[in-house]
């Protein structure tokens, strides 16, 4: 049987997935961040070392050929980080075998906006992140987005804990307006604001990302300053989807897919209100599947498939139950 191995790698984990041509999974797991920003050249490659060890072994275990394969991984186009990635898994490991390799952007335009021709991705994490695709080709990063959490502002779940803080701040040295946001933190963090800056400061960002869920909270609750936080997030991304379409012209209809657990949470409040600023020839869609969906398409390029409808409905009967146990001794 001829199989596809995808990988989506980005700063705290690592999915690898096992698939058949036709897209039925396999088998998964999660590794350690493979970000080659952040975790450096050797940890990468020994993390990815490490799981083509164990598909390899799974594959071979079940009389399984490599048709196609796939790495996206975090920072993998920075500087000359695709050079190295591919000229060593290459050169020793798929000297006979299709292989490719990008940055992690390239599977999330994949898993939001599919096949169709004309599309723009808005990617929210921890940070935020825009990709364009034009007549059927991925477009060179336009940087609307991804400069980094302290630098963008696109919805991300850093930017939604950021503001809550800030909400709290204000409410605190009088700047601002009462909100349930303070209230809200000081139960999460079991202390004022203030007395907690110094563990927030320590935590990091995916901390920060991680107060997000505060403020539609509040929202809900009938805070006005939550609602605030939010119509500006809201804004912020229409201006990039707008700014997109611009780029890839104005008179094109294409398919805006929101890819993030914000956006997947909070598909009710994102969906009525970016339809209202943006173009009616512009089509939203929140994409169920993970980034490592978006991989998996480019390892079934390299091996000359399509990802079709088909393709996709088999991936998505799977994932969540692959057709094959992962050994004990490689399961998490």
């Amino acid at each position: 049987m001829e199989t596809l191995l995808a990988i989506d790698g980005g700063g705290t984990k690592t999915e690898v997935l096992l698939a058949t041509t036709s897209g039925k999974v396999l088998a998964k797991k999660v590794y350690d961040g493979t970000n080659l920003n952040s975790v450096g050249i050797e940890k990468a490659f020994g993390i990815l070392e490490t799981a083509l060890m164990d598909f390899s072994g799974i594959a071979l275990e079940n009389g399984m050929t490599l048709a196609g394969i796939y790495f996206g991984l975090a920072g993998g186009v920075n500087g000359n980080h695709q050079e190295l990635v591919y000229s060593y898994f290459k050169n020793k490991y798929f000297r006979d075998i299709p292989f490719s390799n990008a940055g992690d952007d390239l599977n999330s335009i994949n898993v939001g906006v599919k096949n169709a021709p004309n599309g723009i991705a808005v990617i929210a994490g921890t940070g935020s992140n825009v990709m364009l695709k034009k007549d059927g080709f991925v477009l060179p990063n336009p940087q609307l987005s991804g400069w980094g959490y302290l630098f963008d502002n696109g919805a991300s779940g850093f930017d939604f804990g950021r503001d809550a803080v800030l909400a709290a701040k204000a409410e605190y040295n009088g700047t601002g307006k009462p909100t349930l946001i303070t209230q809200m933190l000081e139960t999460k963090l079991k202390s004022s604001v203030f007395d907690s800056l110094e563990e927030i400061y320590q935590k990091g960002p995916r901390f920060v990302a991680g107060l997000a869920p505060i403020v539609f909270d509040a929202y809900r609750a009938g805070d006005r300053v939550a609602g605030e936080i939010i119509l500006k997030q809201i804004m912020n991304v229409a201006n990039m989807i707008n700014t997109g379409h611009e780029i890839i012209g104005k008179e094109n209809d294409a398919k805006v897919g929101l890819v993030g657990g914000i956006f997947a949470h909070e598909k009710t409040i994102f969906e009525p209100n970016l339809k209202k600023m943006i173009s009616p020839k512009l089509s939203i869609e929140f994409p169920k599947e993970s980034q490592i969906y978006g991989a998996l398409m480019e390892a079934a390029k390299n091996a000359g498939v399509y990802a079709n409808d088909e393709f996709l409905k088999n991936f998505n009967q799977t994932y969540g139950a692959p057709v094959l146990d992962t050994p004990a001794s490689q399961k998490e």
